[in-house]
């Protein structure tokens, strides 16, 4: 479950009386849907590189900022100002890293997975080259290892014989909680989606905004994944997983 609050540490714009409004980066809560929403998804979901960029650069700003007040010989240590600061950046530190660590660990299990053509647009640069290079010292140490000395038939690593796939892949026959924030109308859901009695078939549910189910990953994969529903700046904004 997830215990960090995107407002955790930050002032309300109201609530301070000075000349300048406190401001919240909108792209903090973007980026703790981000982290969230890969946590519980079973594969990788598109990455936005503005967000993560903006971040990475406020995070290095705040910390610079920080390192010269602790420089500075008239700094309390102890003021309570510059402790929240100090514990603000190492939260936000947490949660890119984490949502980078997390997205690795995917990457490195799925690796020829990710490596398809219809998959790497899912990737950023840096994840692409990440992937390409780690798929390629593993693949020479199996060569080395054993494919070597077996008959060239047999040396491929992703054949494919009728349902039987060499290749692994995510498996998104998964139930997950997930939360309607706009809505997604009807949707087609199998028999035992639902906390419902079991039936044959599928049916259309109605999804309420506001409401979390537990769900078939696969009915609301379409708004965490397909461009269609990427909404403005890449932000997916119809579904959270929780």
């Amino acid at each position: 479950m997830d215990t960090l609050s995107p407002t955790v540490g930050f002032l309300d714009e109201t609530g301070t009386g000075e000349d300048e409004a406190d401001f919240v980066n909108p792209d903090l809560p973007q980026l703790h849907r981000m982290w969230r929403n890969e946590k519980y998804a079973p594969e990788l979901l598109p990455f936005n590189v503005r967000v993560v960029q903006n971040i990475s650069e406020v995070v290095e700003y705040v910390g610079e900022d920080l390192d010269q007040d602790r420089q500075d010989e008239d700094q309390d240590p102890n003021d309570p100002s510059y402790v929240l600061r100090c514990k603000d950046l190492e939260r936000v530190k947490y949660v890119l890293r984490d949502y980078l660590r997390i997205r690795l660990w995917k990457l490195q299990k799925y690796p020829q997975h990710y490596l398809e053509s219809k998959n790497l647009k899912l990737l950023s640069d840096a994840e692409r080259t990440f992937l390409r290079e780690h798929w390629h010292h593993k693949k020479q140490f199996f060569e080395s290892r054993m494919l070597s000395a077996l008959p060239p038939s047999k040396q491929s690593l992703d054949d494919k014989i009728d349902l039987l796939d060499m290749v692994r892949r995510p498996c998104l026959d998964k139930y997950t909680y997930a939360r309607i924030l706009e809505d997604v109308g009807d949707l087609e859901v199998p028999s035992a989606s639902l906390t419902q009695e079991s039936s044959q078939g599928s049916r259309r549910d109605s999804f309420q905004k506001g409401r979390t189910y537990l769900v078939h990953y696969g009915v609301i994969r379409p708004f965490l994944i397909e461009p269609e529903h990427a909404g403005e700046n890449q932000t997916y904004p119809k579904v959270d997983l929780v």
